[in-house]
């Protein structure tokens, strides 16, 4: 049972895209569903980090410096490739770094899918 009540203040214009988003939010409408439930709306976005664009949006900052700093080895080890003085391993690194943009890509791709079903 839940016995604490908060207030808080907000502009019109919040509480308008607050009401929004708790709306479209299929999870925590009402019983019989044709209501939104602001207050479960709060507490989901509180409490269920992963649904947090807060959260989504750090991770994918992190993403795409990481995905920075691969094309940064990539354009390095294609210069020197190019130059003459590339081997096997340079190439070896080359593929080495496109599998790890590949996966970063993969990884963020899935991020934001899951991020749109909630």
């Amino acid at each position: 049972m839940r016995k604490r009540r908060i207030d808080i203040r907000l502009s019109e214009k919040e509480y308008q895209l607050l009401l929004s988003k708790a709306g479209n939010d299929l999870e925590t409408k009402t019983k019989k569903g044709d209501k939104a439930n602001t207050s479960a709306y709060i507490r989901k976005c509180i409490f269920l980090q992963e649904d947090c664009p807060v959260r989504l949006e750090k991770e994918l900052k992190n993403l795409s410096y990481q995905v920075r700093k691969i094309g940064v080895n990539i354009n390095q080890v294609v210069a020197k490739i190019n130059a003459g003085y590339g081997n096997q391993i340079d190439i070896y690194n080359l593929e080495k770094a496109l599998e790890q943009i590949k996966h970063e890509m993969k990884t963020l791709n899935e991020k934001v899918e899951d991020y749109g079903d909630h």
